[in-house]
């Protein structure tokens, strides 16, 4: 992985995921323990991110080969594919900061082209299109994505559960295989994003909307 995708995949890059607990402190209020979080972050690897990742990639695509009309069906299928209305916002307000600060960071077409034509920009779609602003290719691309939602769960363990910062590492650490294994399927799976299988967490999709109506909260999700 080259430099650019390492400030991409990292957590001081301004992209607003610091905000977000993709739903662990939900479940920590309902009572997940510390035990129990590599368990949760490994399970979103396999139920939410890797779909996200496909997403991703198909969408850097999309974009290296300057197809708005693919481009907006990612979008559509973004939607379809996230019947929350609480996730799917989630999703579009973390597109937008990632946007912004990337056409920052690597002024392109391409950016400004998807954000202009883009109503929604969910996350997965916004990603794929700063991966060909930022000249990283699939395997990276669908490696941060993989990386990103795994990194941000623990960085919302420490402040939930008052943890080592070294055990959040651990955890993180310990899937870096399993990261790298999906991340090479994601890329070698060439059936349109419509055939491949899409988030399936439905329990994340519920507490998604209790957390949101709570009155107090660490985290926008």
């Amino acid at each position: 992985m080259n430099a650019v995708a390492l400030l991409l995949a990292d957590s001081r890059f301004p992209a607003g995921g610091y905000a977000h607990s993709l739903g662990l402190e939900q479940a920590v209020s309902d009572g997940l323990r510390v035990d129990g979080v590599p368990s949760f972050i490994a399970a979103r690897l396999r139920l939410v991110a890797r779909a996200d990742a496909a997403l991703s990639v198909a969408a850097r695509r999309a974009a290296a080969a300057g197809d708005d009309d693919e481009l907006a069906l990612l979008d559509d299928e973004h939607a379809a594919r996230c019947p929350s209305p609480v996730l799917r916002t989630t999703a579009r307000r973390l597109g937008a900061q990632l946007l912004r600060s990337a056409a920052i960071a690597w002024p392109s077409a391409a950016i400004d082209r998807y954000r202009a034509l883009s109503a929604t920009t969910p996350r997965p779609v916004a990603l794929g299109v700063v991966g060909v602003a930022a000249g990283i290719c699939d395997t990276e691309v669908a490696t941060i994505a993989l990386y990103d939602d795994a990194a941000t769960v623990a960085s919302a363990a420490l402040k939930l559960l008052g943890l080592d910062p070294a055990d959040a590492a651990r955890w993180v650490a310990d899937l870096g295989p399993e990261i790298d294994a999906v991340a090479r399927a994601v890329v070698r799976d060439e059936r349109p994003i419509a055939e491949q299988p899409p988030p399936a967490a439905v329990g994340l999709e519920l507490a998604a909307t209790v957390h949101a109506a709570r009155a107090e909260r660490f985290f926008a999700s």
